[in-house]
């Protein structure tokens, strides 16, 4: 499918909506959570993990709506959201260790925007580049197979 000239500006506002959305969910559940007892830190891991499905389901299906893969959906959509967490996992250490560097200079709500900036654009790139890119649907969790079923691994690809 062919793209818009428009979706070069459009996808990354398309992104900022989907991770505002998710961080609106993040901060509810932990909300939620933290209202019914539960600790901070396990109360915002959960939320994170929780969120971060989110963020995956809304980029999926509107961030990059045009990049979804036609064969083989199932192992496609598996592969997406295996490389997808692994992006996710990467970003949130690079969030944190901005954070723990920039919190010696500057104020922690500043270190923690700056942190959270510095995570979005690379995350941004890898899902454009690596995740949903346009072509090859998944193949980067196919490419290690560990992330995949083997019933994924061994489909044949469409012509």
């Amino acid at each position: 499918m062919r793209t818009a000239p428009w979706s070069r500006v459009a996808r990354p506002l398309r992104f900022a909506l989907t991770g505002g959305s998710a961080a609106l969910v993040q901060l509810g559940i932990l909300d939620a959570l933290t209202d019914n007892r539960w600790p901070p830190v396990p109360a915002d891991v959960v939320a994170l993990i929780l969120s971060t499905q989110v963020n995956f389901a809304l980029s999926y299906l509107y961030t990059w709506r045009d990049r979804r893969p036609h064969a083989g959906m199932p192992c496609g959509v598996l592969g997406r959201w295996a490389a997808y967490q692994g992006s996710a996992a990467g970003a949130a250490l690079l969030n944190t260790g901005v954070f723990i560097v920039a919190r010696a200079d500057l104020h922690m709500l500043v270190a923690s925007a700056l942190g959270t900036a510095v995570a979005a654009v690379v995350n941004f790139i890898a899902g454009d580049h690596l995740v949903f890119r346009a072509s090859g649907a998944g193949r980067v969790a196919r490419r290690s197979g560990a992330d995949v079923p083997r019933l994924c691994r061994n489909q044949r690809r469409a012509p």
